[in-house]
């Protein structure tokens, strides 16, 4: 029987590969490394560029990655304020249809009237406001 021995180079990069697959696999397993990278955007080129163009325009492209600062948060004046969002709860806009239902001011799909201008005996008349009898 002989005896071989490895050259030291050879030993040296099988260290070296051991060594990278013992870094390497629990960051593969974690999910933190694509096992096989498309080289494929999700998104065109056209996108990205429409999409940083927004985020110019609005503000919203980020000045600082260390802070996150957006330039709408450097330069208030100079953006736009986003449109407020309606602040009323689920339940005060159904009462609200509820009531529209009742009264008869939801509007008929067919002839676009309401449906207490189509069929005003079904829906009690508005109290009329009191005319001043002063003279």
């Amino acid at each position: 029987m002989t005896s071989r021995t490895a050259s030291p180079a050879l030993n040296l990069l099988l260290g070296s590969l051991a060594l990278a697959a013992a870094t390497l696999a629990p960051l593969a397993q974690a999910g933190e490394l694509d096992p096989a990278p498309s080289g494929q955007s999700v998104a065109s080129r056209a996108e990205v560029r429409a999409d940083r163009e927004a985020a110019v325009r609005n503000g919203t492209v980020v000045l600082s990655a260390e802070t996150g600062q957006t330039a709408r948060d450097a330069n208030p004046k100079r953006y736009p304020q986003p449109a407020k969002t309606d602040t009323k709860s689920r339940q005060e806009v159904r009462a609200e249809t509820v009531q529209a239902i009742r009264s008869g001011d939801v509007i008929d799909a067919e002839t676009g009237k309401k449906l207490n201008e189509l069929n005003p005996k079904h829906y009690a008349k508005a109290p009329q406001p009191a005319a001043s009898s002063a003279k």
